[in-house]
């Protein structure tokens, strides 16, 4: 079967190998990525804050409103952030720019630990460069708001803020775990979290100061050289984070999420273990007749060709897009593959497993309909194409 699929097999035989060093080498377009994506939302968000809230700046007269200009900040912090997911760096990285995602998909075995740490690392550097160009233009205002660094609001106490950072971690993690999980909703999951992000902002703010985000918060800090309470940030976040993975796993049993991209595109391969999307070019084939099954696949994108006939250039059978599965009645009968099956475009597929396809139609009714119809609709063209 030859298929373009992400570059986790490759990855794992380059590691075992005891390339290591190889390997980072590899994926440094990814670090860059994520440094790049993380240092924009940086600028982006504590730009807004200065604007809105910083000596100097014309916003706190003509909006006198805490709230509304709460709204305003949370909906620039967060919007910056969805910009960098759908990005091309976004695309290219999976746009974690925050530690304790990228803690959570570890934890959940979505990437190698050198990744992480990697991932890491770029995150927290890219926190300090992405204050930087604020500080510059907006020296004064950027320092009367201690380039935005977060600490508890007034009279809140430590713990209180704790316990929020940690809540609202969990339900972002959570969030995200749940979207990609879910392909019809995943290419939405930066929007749906951006959108929690400006909600806990508006709502949450004076209580913690609503970061969730090690490096966001540390960033500023370092560079303000305040480090009052910031254990909090450090520590609240990623015990959120791992929270929302037990959770999840108690959750949904039946598999991880998807990918560890929170935007998955054909643009980009994968570095992200066992990415449940596989890449496949135009001419490239899917699966052989006769060969042994073990996997169906349901079509995010692109045009396959289903042949009949030796090496697959026989008669077409059908011609299948998204939302079509193919390979299913190979694991219903248990057979060997009876038909070829081969890109005409450039597509995108998420293989099924034999285990999770049976998951699927004992416990998901409308699928197993789908599946049925379609099978149904199969035969009755093959029928009209049979000459009496």
């Amino acid at each position: 079967m030859t298929i373009a699929g992400n570059e986790s097999s490759a990855d794992a035989r380059a590691a075992s190998a005891g390339e290591p060093e190889a390997l980072v080498r590899r994926h440094f377009p990814e670090y860059f990525c994520e440094f790049l994506g993380t240092a924009i939302m940086m600028t982006i968000g504590i730009g807004a804050v200065t604007l809105m809230w910083g000596q100097g700046s014309p916003m706190p007269e003509m909006l006198p409103w805490t709230r509304l200009r709460l709204f305003i900040t949370g909906f620039l912090f967060a919007g910056g952030a969805t910009l960098v997911v759908y990005s091309r760096l976004g695309q290219r990285s999976g746009a974690h720019v925050n530690p304790a995602v990228t803690l959570a998909f570890w934890r959940l075995g979505k990437i190698e630990g050198r990744d992480a740490v990697a991932y890491v690392i770029a995150q927290f550097l890219g926190a300090v460069a992405g204050v930087l160009p604020v500080a510059w233009l907006a020296s004064d205002g950027a320092r009367s708001v201690q380039m935005g660094a977060t600490m508890p609001g007034e009279g809140i106490r430590p713990i209180v803020a704790f316990g929020a950072e940690t809540a609202m971690t969990f339900a972002l993690v959570l969030l995200i775990f749940t979207c990609v999980n879910r392909p019809r909703i995943a290419p939405w999951t930066g929007i749906y979290a951006g959108s929690l992000v400006l909600l806990l902002v508006g709502t949450e703010a004076p209580v913690s100061g609503t970061s969730l985000n090690p490096a966001r918060s540390l960033g500023p800090a370092l560079l303000a050289a305040t480090f009052e309470h910031q254990w909090i940030y450090l520590l609240a976040p990623p015990l959120g984070a791992l929270l929302a993975v037990a959770a999840f796993r108690r959750l949904v049993t039946e598999r991880q999420p998807l990918c560890g991209k929170l935007y998955h595109t054909e643009r980009y391969p994968c570095i992200f273990n066992d990415c449940g999307y596989q890449l496949v070019r135009a001419g490239e084939t899917l699966m052989r007749e006769e060969e042994g099954a073990d996997r169906a696949y349901v079509i995010d994108r692109g045009e396959f060709e289903v042949r009949k006939g030796t090496g697959g250039g026989g008669t077409v059978l059908a011609r299948l897009g998204p939302n079509d599965w193919v390979g299913e009645m190979a694991l219903l009968l248990d057979r060997p593959r009876s038909a070829t099956v081969v890109a005409v475009t450039d597509g995108q597929v998420r293989p099924i497993t034999r285990e999770n396809f049976t998951h699927v139609i004992a416990e998901h009714p409308e699928t197993s309909i789908k599946v049925m119809r379609q099978l149904a609709r199969r035969l009755a063209e093959s029928d009209d194409k049979i000459v009496v």
